[in-house]
């Protein structure tokens, strides 16, 4: 299995930066499962003077045992492993001991796990912090994969650390152009494939086999009952929500395409009203996310829900109902020959926009925002707008190898969709094109004043 480090340059010389600073820092890092948080933070702390500490699932007294271990082995004290820390106190008067000219990483890693065997180590660390650790010369890291309770415990303004970190890192999955650089052999469309499953999370990505076709490796490494990818999707919202069958429900709704609350909520057996505490859930969470027509106020509630990232969307839709077929892999087999394909046309539409946004320049016009948008039964897959300029884009999304014959109906239809785009109708500059994964024909196209891309572009 391949394993690569790719890319968190601007949060690694962010860390850089401000461990050459005089004085204490104190850092919060969170982000979702797998994305990639301990292998940044072990690559920040290499060659440097550190206690990295993973805290474990178990009680106080197991995690000060642990914690004793780790003192002894990175101090060279034996005494320690047979006198561990019987309390908090203890370990903090130890480590300030050690604090000195040469500055010390201190890197808690899943503190909600601490949390969870004493709920008043936010209170501690806030005493300790305020007492001493803040005039020393050290670099605490606290991270964590729990969203909520991170944001409860160390962001929130009721949490007793509000207000000490010196700074935080919300560590998000990596943007195609990025996720690319994991796939050198392989062609754009067989990436897009990959990047539909995995997402930008380096786990999942260097856990593939990458000289295998995705098919192969979604029945190898997903699909198989022995894969540790197979019970995933659980783990993720157990993680956070705790056994909730009513979470899931809402979940397996939305990667099927009911993405309206009232489509939800028939769905699920529950009337709207109720349904909105486990919605508001799921968004603190980010398990999902609220999208908005983009001609729309932010505060509009005409939205729609999406599951914020490709893995989980995957699994809800492919994997978790095999778990409850007979058949098992061969049911996600068949889910694939009937519907992977289609299941790819909104992760494309993802892809596009980034690619837009990174192609600004390749553009005749500027644009402030970009998104999906819809009226009752009309949709246009992006529509990038400015504000100042008045100008506005239109693009189709088509997963498919198209003629030009069929780019140019594809191209009336959405001028005449846009009629109903009701943004500065009688006062805007007007720009149409498509993205397709083949075009036929693409400079006659582009001579005639349309925005055509295909692969090759990307």
């Amino acid at each position: 299995m391949e394993h690569k480090f790719i890319n968190r340059e601007k949060e690694l010389q962010w860390l850089e930066e401000l461990y050459k600073k005089q004085g204490a820092q104190f850092v919060i890092i969170y982000g979702r499962r797998r994305v990639g948080k301990t292998e940044l933070i072990k690559k920040f702390i290499k060659n440097k003077k550190n206690l990295y500490y993973l805290a474990s699932k178990g009680n106080e007294t197991e995690q000060l045992f642990y914690l004793s271990e780790k003192c002894s082995d990175i101090f060279k004290e034996p005494y320690l492993k047979d006198n561990p820390f019987k309390e908090w106190r203890s370990f903090f008067k130890y480590l300030l001991s050690k604090t000195g000219k040469k500055k010390l990483v201190l890197v808690i890693d899943e503190f909600p796990f601490l949390i969870s065997s004493n709920n008043a180590i936010p209170s501690i660390i806030q005493k300790y912090w305020d007492e001493e650790l803040s005039r020393k010369n050290i670099f605490l890291v606290l991270l964590g994969s729990s969203i909520s309770m991170m944001y409860d415990y160390t962001l929130s303004y009721s949490s007793p650390l509000y207000g000490r970190r010196t700074g935080q890192i919300r560590l998000n999955t990596f943007k195609f152009k990025d996720y690319k650089k994991f796939f050198i052999k392989k062609s754009i469309e067989d990436i897009i494939k990959f990047y539909s499953v995995t997402d930008g999370l380096p786990f999942y990505i260097n856990f593939l086999d990458k000289t295998k076709t995705v098919e192969e490796n979604i029945l190898q490494n997903i699909a198989s009952p022995e894969s540790i990818l197979y019970e995933e999707g659980e783990i993720l919202v157990k993680g956070e929500l705790g056994d909730v069958p009513t979470y899931f429900s809402i979940l397996d709704s939305i990667s099927t395409g009911k993405t309206k609350i009232g489509e939800i909520a028939n769905f699920v057996g529950m009337d709207s009203h109720s349904l909105t505490r486990y919605i508001k859930k799921l968004l603190l969470i980010e398990l999902i996310k609220k999208e908005i027509s983009i001609t729309e106020k932010i505060t509009s509630k005409k939205g729609v829900y999406r599951l914020s990232d490709n893995f989980l969307n995957f699994w809800f839709r492919f994997i978790y109902p095999s778990k409850i077929s007979a058949d098992g892999k061969d049911a996600v087999k068949k889910m694939l020959d009937k519907n992977f394909n289609s299941y790819l046309g909104p992760v494309f539409e993802k892809v596009c926009k980034e690619f837009i946004i990174d192609n600004k320049n390749r553009l005749p016009f500027s644009f402030q925002k970009i998104g999906r948008w819809w009226r009752k039964d009309k949709e246009i897959d992006l529509v990038a707008l400015n504000e100042e300029t008045k100008e506005i884009g239109f693009f189709e999304v088509k997963w498919k190898n198209l003629k030009e014959k069929q780019i140019v109906k594809i191209l009336e239809d959405l001028k005449e969709k846009s009629k109903f785009v009701e943004w500065n109708l009688n006062n805007r500059q007007e720009f149409f094109g498509v993205i397709a994964k083949k075009i036929e024909n693409k400079s006659k196209l582009r001579k005639q004043g349309f925005l055509v891309y295909d692969l090759k572009d990307f």
